[in-house]
């Protein structure tokens, strides 16, 4: 290692750790009650899956109609504010969980992978 003379100023230090420690107040300078909209941040996009591995009663589920969501189910009824951002796909089928048992069908559900058997531990 090469030790040389040269020193950073304390001024320089001092104001670089200033800038460092502001920067999670930025945050903080937006107003709570601005809309999002007229903030610079983009809206965040979100997705959500839900998988009941035993099953249920689809019927409360599912909304009755399909196309449009004029009415909601009464699981899905809290959501009924967020109609025109909510989407619901429902009937899918994983047919590469078959046959199989219980963690093939849980280990297929997002990626419809079908799941390596192993009983040691040449799993990846």
């Amino acid at each position: 290692m090469i030790i040389t003379k040269k020193s950073i100023p304390r001024r320089t230090l001092l104001r670089g750790v200033g800038a460092t420690v502001a920067l999670p107040l930025l945050d903080a300078m937006i107003p709570a009650a601005t809309a999002a909209v007229r903030t610079p941040a983009r809206p965040v996009r979100r997705l959500g899956f839900v998988f009941i591995p035993m099953g249920c009663d689809e019927t409360r589920w599912r909304p009755p109609e399909q196309d449009r969501l004029e009415e909601f189910s009464p699981i899905l009824r809290p959501l009924a504010p967020h109609r025109d951002k909510v989407s619901v796909v429902s009937g899918l089928e994983l047919r590469n969980a078959y046959p199989g048992t219980h963690a093939t069908s849980n280990a297929a559900f997002l990626s419809a992978a079908r799941a390596k058997r192993t009983e040691s531990s040449d799993y990846y």
